[in-house]
């Protein structure tokens, strides 16, 4: 089943949930759950499972971005729509509010279904709005070296094109090396782990180039020799491309949803329109933001919506347990391991 497009609000609702989720309780956006009547997978906006009293408990999020209150058609529907779902508990959101005629369906229901509408925070009579520095980077993976393991002997290094073909087990095209190095740069982790050392450089400003390795024999991928056909796993791969770090202020609106607090903001991230949410924790003292294209369009890097297309097996790949490289570049494994970002 494809999940139906995501609408902006509701990527705002979806964030608000998951920044505010106690340890424990899980935020899905777009899940089906299975319909006990129709016995059909029927999609929700947002559903949130945790447990209380050690029975698993499932709150279901449905939200409405109209420029009109939500109906009390819409509301029935929602209702009569999760009446055979494993909903404990229905959260009806609505952009513009509800009519009288919805929210009275709504409180003849007993208290398992809720109207919610987000309110602009005010003071004096004027919208509250807090401004917070973003810091953001773009990086383009320009060229890469293979570590390669002929049967039965150890990984070395080979100089070939950042063009080579790479293949499957099965010795069937995958697409280029420079193709697998930027989808292995798309994985959150990765991304991660080179924004926080370039946030932590001491010189950030002039930081234009990253350097990037990391083990990948568990994908099995291969390159294919020549002269003999053989298949030659590809064991690791070191990465270097082009960094840009940059920091700026972005206004963010506050909301309260419920009794949730959050601002909103939008603005361009990596050259795509883009809806913000941040959300501070007033106990740590942490502030929590998240975004996300407004299209809802993945693409390669900076998004936490990544999808490897032609080398699936890259979306296996975990965190190594130490991120360290040594003063003489080499490394406590004998393999390629994680590299920060270099000045240029």
């Amino acid at each position: 089943m494809v999940p139906k497009r995501t609408t902006t609000f509701q990527m705002v609702v979806n964030y608000v949930r998951k920044h505010w989720a106690q340890p424990g309780v899980t935020v899905t956006e777009s899940k089906f759950l299975y319909d006990v009547q129709s016995q059909i997978e029927r999609e929700v906006d947002i559903v949130i499972e945790g447990t209380f009293d050690g029975e698993p408990i499932v709150t279901s999020v449905e939200v409405i971005e109209h420029g009109r209150p939500a109906t009390i058609e819409w509301v029935e529907r929602q209702i009569n729509k999760h009446r055979y779902l494993p909903t404990n508990r229905l959260v009806l959101v609505s952009k513009s509010g509800f009519s009288k005629n919805a929210r009275t369906r709504v409180a003849v229901e007993g208290g398992w279904v809720d109207a919610i509408t987000p309110k602009a925070v005010e003071k004096d009579g004027q919208a509250v709005v807090k401004s917070l520095s973003i810091g953001s980077f773009q990086m383009k993976p320009v060229t890469c070296h293979l570590y390669v393991q002929p049967p039965g002997e150890e990984a070395k290094l080979v100089n070939v094109p950042a063009d080579i073909n790479i293949y499957d087990s099965n010795g069937t095209f995958l697409g280029i090396a420079l193709e697998l190095a930027g989808e292995i740069m798309g994985l959150d982790f990765v991304r991660e782990k080179i924004f926080k050392d370039a946030r932590d450089h001491p010189e950030q400003a002039d930081l234009k180039g990253f350097e990037f390795a990391a083990v990948i024999a568990v994908l099995n991928y291969y390159l294919r020799w020549e002269d003999s056909g053989e298949l030659h796993l590809i064991a690791a791969i070191g990465i270097e491309g082009e960094f840009a770090y940059s920091q700026e202020e972005l206004a963010f609106s506050l909301n309260d949803m419920a009794n949730l607090r959050y601002g909103v903001g939008e603005a361009p991230a990596l050259g795509h329109p883009a809806v913000w949410v941040a959300t501070t924790d007033e106990k740590s003292q942490t502030t929590t933001i998240s975004w996300r294209a407004k299209d809802d369009k993945p693409f390669a890097f900076g998004t936490g919506h990544f999808q490897a297309t032609k080398f699936p097996a890259v979306m296996n790949l975990k965190p190594p347990p130490v991120w360290m490289e040594e003063p003489d570049g080499s490394r406590e494994s004998g393999q390629p391991e994680n590299s920060p970002p270099s000045q240029g």
